[in-house]
């Protein structure tokens, strides 16, 4: 199998080439599903993951979060050119969303994290840790902090509450690295829900640029 190579700018460049794209967003197996294994029975994702590239799509949860950090890891260690992760993720859990940004950041080759839907909450996590990060022209951001419903005894729910104030608190400081942005502002700006085009999401700092328009 040959892998394509992208132009050495890319590691580091924010303004140099990216690999082709999909105008419009990119060719999905099924609305809202999540990428199983490339297999006989899925051609599209076979010839998607044969060219590193990885669809993320649905609300990421834990089971997704260890599909996704399994095909980042297998396409690691089968080479160093660039892993593009097309991100269409509306929400998520914390601990999955950081599993996944983790996971990129201990990779040997860069991922190219590029949003082709809407996205926010906890998954803003997963874009922030691309080493390069772009958006579809008609995609959006949605800035919101991670909420958690917890059920149990009154012991055990206070545990875990604190746990996600700390996992929260994590949230906006990564967001803050990556954007410039002070924790304060990123807090209050998630707490109105904010809602970013393309274009506002590049000059809030959390994406570089927005692919070519056709």
């Amino acid at each position: 199998m040959t892998m394509p190579s992208f132009p050495p700018e890319f590691p580091g460049d924010p303004n140099g080439p990216s690999p082709p794209s999909w105008p419009g967003g990119p060719p999905l197996p099924g609305e809202g599903s999540w990428p199983g294994e490339p297999d006989a029975a899925d051609p599209l994702a076979d010839r998607l993951f044969d060219h590193r590239i990885i669809l993320a799509n649905g609300s990421l949860d834990g089971a997704r979060a260890s599909e996704l950090t399994g095909k980042l890891v297998m396409l690691d260690a089968a080479g160093e050119e660039p892993v593009t992760l097309h991100l269409r993720s509306p929400d998520g859990e914390p601990e999955a969303a950081f599993a996944v940004a983790d996971t990129i950041g201990i990779l040997g080759c860069p991922v190219r994290v590029l949003v082709a839907g809407q996205t926010g909450g906890p998954p803003l996590l997963v874009l922030a840790a691309g080493r390069r990060r772009e958006m579809m022209p008609h995609a959006t951001l949605r800035l919101t902090e991670p909420r958690a419903a917890f059920q149990g005894d009154t012991t055990d729910v206070a545990t875990r509450e604190e746990e996600h104030r700390r996992q929260v608190d994590a949230f906006y400081i990564r967001l803050a690295e990556t954007t410039g942005r002070e924790v304060d502002e990123i807090r209050e700006d998630a707490r109105q829900d904010l809602l970013l085009t393309a274009d506002e999401a590049v000059a809030y700092g959390l994406v570089q640029a927005v692919v070519a328009r056709p």
